[in-house]
């Protein structure tokens, strides 16, 4: 593909080098004595390593390097002059289009003199790499400006490039007038954009929130098919065009090196705008536009969720490990359900077959950090581990309590109390205050210092939702107060999640605690959030499919998709400025899993008996994400319309996701983020062979803030004064929505 450099004024960023002074011998003069400052290094009878000393003819003058600085010889008796740093570009912008490209930058001294050795960086790797030579090479797909900088010692000075993209893609070759029509777009017709009145964004939802690093959403559009699309999302400084004959339902597939482009063009806050105009038997509708945003950052950690039906696992059910922007694999196939995973993502706890009143047994596993799986121990007793909240580092689990009648989880029969245990064995751990008999579905809080319960103590209708501290490095482990967070007199609130702050509880308000009634019904539930200190709930109107008006935008009407969100799991770490919300879902996914979609079933919201077997889970039941924005306190919505998970089985119902992080990597092993590290830094430890920074998890650095993700007591530990300290990690401002 063509590339253009676009010439004009060069591009120059210049520093003062050095402050330093250096006294020099006169040439019609005495010869002073002359000895660097204090502090200052270096041989001032040898060329000075740094600096390129002058040649002949250069009029006699000399440079030192000091302390990274380079300075030039004055007249006789005079200060010596600091000589200024500057990095040139070739060219300040350069246009891509889907092929790398390159600039030359260049480093000097303002006396014309070359440094001998320079270091050469980009703040964004997103956007290329930079070599040891100092060329810059553009990836081709991603826009955005880059600062190059050039280090010499401890001095450096700095020059901006600014990289666009213009991508126009014709893999079909459309006719001309085909092409000229489309750009054009449909004209009259009942929304005046073409004569069908059904074409439009069926999947994604306008303004979705989306994360680096997943796989590119497929867009699906309702109305009659489409014999040909137009298709064009754009960015500040991303344009991508397409055309492409189509057959069939319409959808527009992004290709994955174009969305990981738009993802790193897209500045936080800044909308990307997506437009699809489609022809039918001639005729041209549209365009039907939206607007996304990209959050600044990947989502890390693994998923662990439970599936039925699975053709990975045999037609049986699993429990499924899948990390995040890679797809769903079997981790523990066959009938291990009612599973839980600890926030650090190293222990596992699940009841194992079912004998239609309880488990048969339970178990708890370790997970370790290739992925697998391992026993931990066994308990006869199946209710044990079912449905368990673990600590942070899952060394103990308060059990799901089980109540003799009243509201509970399907599964689970027979009175059984709550009770603190020790995962290594199974053993009860003293816990003397705490005093609920019948905590259900606990989930401890990403730093350990709460627990949040539906408390059937204080309902047996299910309709309390209680928090209390929780302290487990004092013996024996003590639990604070507990409070009444949420009191529903209409709905059953169950399987709360902690924020990573703690500071707010996101839960499920349903009918019951289960997603439908044995054998196919209907049980309805929303995602809610409740604020720990205010105990104002949220009915994070966004996340269920309700606009700013209160209407439902979810295109398959109430019928077919409102009130049908439960299981909440959140992300133990916030990224790019929002917390994430993983939930089950029966709602539509565009055209492929809803009446008339392309999967079998796609009608089947519940879940009905498919001969010979007794149950037969819905293809709807999936999982989705939605972003919440970290300053939710006071906020009419801070949440945002969701996005279904790429990377699940798509035949299969899936249920229950548990986010968690990645058992840690010790020093030495690649990472992506310092959320992987046990000591919690991930720095560029290397280069590769095109410049690209290699990462690996590092020991604290000393004297030195710490980046997103890496540890902090406050937030001025963090390297920008635009960062919060959330959960002891150093985390991006929230977004500021232009």
């Amino acid at each position: 593909m063509p590339v253009s450099l676009k010439p004009s004024a060069r591009r120059t960023g210049l520093l003062l080098v050095s402050g330093l002074a250096v006294v020099i011998a006169a040439a019609c003069g005495g010869n002073p004595e002359s000895s660097p400052p204090a502090g200052a290094g270096g041989d001032a009878s040898s060329p000075l390593a740094g600096a390129a000393a002058p040649g002949p003819g250069d009029g006699g003058s000399g440079v030192e390097l000091t302390l990274g600085g380079a300075v030039a010889a004055g007249q006789a008796g005079s200060a010596a002059v600091p000589l200024k740093l500057e990095v040139t570009l070739a060219e300040d912008m350069l246009e891509v289009s889907g092929e790398p490209a390159t600039v030359q930058a260049s480093a000097r001294f303002d006396d014309g003199s070359q440094p001998n050795k320079v270091v050469w960086s980009v703040d964004d790797a997103g956007l290329g790499s930079v070599s040891a030579s100092g060329e810059f090479r553009s990836n081709g797909y991603a826009g955005g400006d880059v600062t190059i900088t050039a280090s010499v010692g401890a001095q450096s000075a700095s020059a901006t490039l600014r990289v666009t993209v213009a991508i126009v893609a014709d893999p079909d070759q459309l006719a001309a007038e085909l092409k000229d029509a489309l750009l054009v777009g449909g004209q009259d017709g009942p929304n005046g954009i073409g004569a069908d009145p059904d074409f439009r964004f069926l999947y994604p939802y306008d303004k979705t929130v989306f994360p680096r690093g997943l796989t590119a959403p497929l867009l699906q559009l309702g109305g009659s098919d489409a014999d040909a699309t137009y298709f064009k999302i754009t960015t500040k400084t991303l344009s991508y065009e397409a055309f492409a004959q189509a057959g069939g339902l319409t959808r527009v597939t992004v290709p994955e090196p174009v969305w990981r482009g738009v993802t790193l063009s897209a500045a936080a806050g800044e909308w990307v705008d997506v437009a699809v105009t489609k022809s039918s038997g001639g005729e041209v509708t549209g365009p039907v536009a939206e607007r996304w945003l990209i959050a600044p950052g990947s989502l890390k950690g693994v998923v662990y969720y439970n599936t039925y039906r699975s053709l990975l696992a045999g037609n049986n059910g699993a429990v499924m490990r899948m990390k995040l922007g890679e797809s769903a694999t079997v981790l523990q196939s066959g009938c291990t359900v009612c599973h839980g995973v600890s926030a650090h993502g190293n222990v596992m706890v699940a009841g194992v077959q079912w004998d239609q009143a309880n488990a048969v047994v339970s178990r708890a596993f370790d997970l370790p950090s290739n992925g697998g799986i391992a026993l931990r121990n066994e308990q006869a007793e199946g209710r044990v581990y079912s449905f368990g909240g673990l600590t942070p580092d899952g060394s103990l689990m308060l059990t799901s309590g089980v109540p003799a009648s009243g509201a509970k989880m399907r599964g689970m029969s027979g009175e059984l109390f709550s009770r603190l245990v020790d995962t290594s064995d199974g053993s009860t751990v003293a816990a003397p205050s705490f005093d609920v008999k019948l905590a259900m579905t606990p989930n401890f809080a990403p730093d350990g210092s709460r627990v949040a319960f539906n408390n059937h103590d204080a309902s047996a209708q299910g309709h309390v939702l209680s928090v209390a501290s929780f302290d487990a490095a004092v013996s024996p482990p003590t639990f604070g107060a507990v409070s009444n967070v949420v009191t529903d007199a209409q709905h059953v609130v169950a399987w709360p999640s902690f924020v990573p702050d703690a500071s707010a509880v996101v839960f499920h308000a349903g009918d019951s605690f289960d997603t439908a009634k044995p054998g196919g019904g209907a049980l309805y539930a929303d995602v809610e959030l409740v604020d720990v200190e205010t105990k104002q709930v949220n009915t994070l109107a966004a996340l269920n499919g309700y606009d700013a008006d209160g209407q439902l935008y979810l295109p398959g009407g109430a019928s077919q998709e409102a009130h049908l969100d439960y299981e909440p799991s959140v992300l133990p770490v916030p990224v790019g400025g929002y917390y994430w919300v993983l939930f089950t879902s029966r709602r539509t996914y565009g055209n492929t899993i809803a009446p008339g979609g392309t999967l079998a079933r796609g009608d089947d919201i519940w879940g009905v008996p498919v001969p010979p077997d007794a149950e037969t889970p819905s293809p709807r039941k999936k999982l989705w994400v939605a972003a919440i924005d970290l300053d939710h306190q006071g906020a009419l919505d801070p949440s945002h319309p969701a996005f279904y998970l790429p990377g699940q089985e798509l035949e299969s119902g899936n249920m229950r996701a548990f986010a968690a992080l990645e058992p840690c990597k010790k020093k030495g092993k690649a990472c992506e983020s310092a959320a992987e590290c046990c000591d919690g830094f991930c720095r560029e430890t290397s280069r590769d062979a095109d410049g690209v920074p290699v990462l690996s998890c590092s020991l604290p650095p000393a004297n030195t803030c710490s980046n997103v993700d890496e540890p902090c007591k406050k937030a001025t530990d963090c390297c920008s004064s635009k960062m919060l300290c959330i959960a002891a990690r150093c985390a991006t401002p929230p977004p500021v929505v232009k």
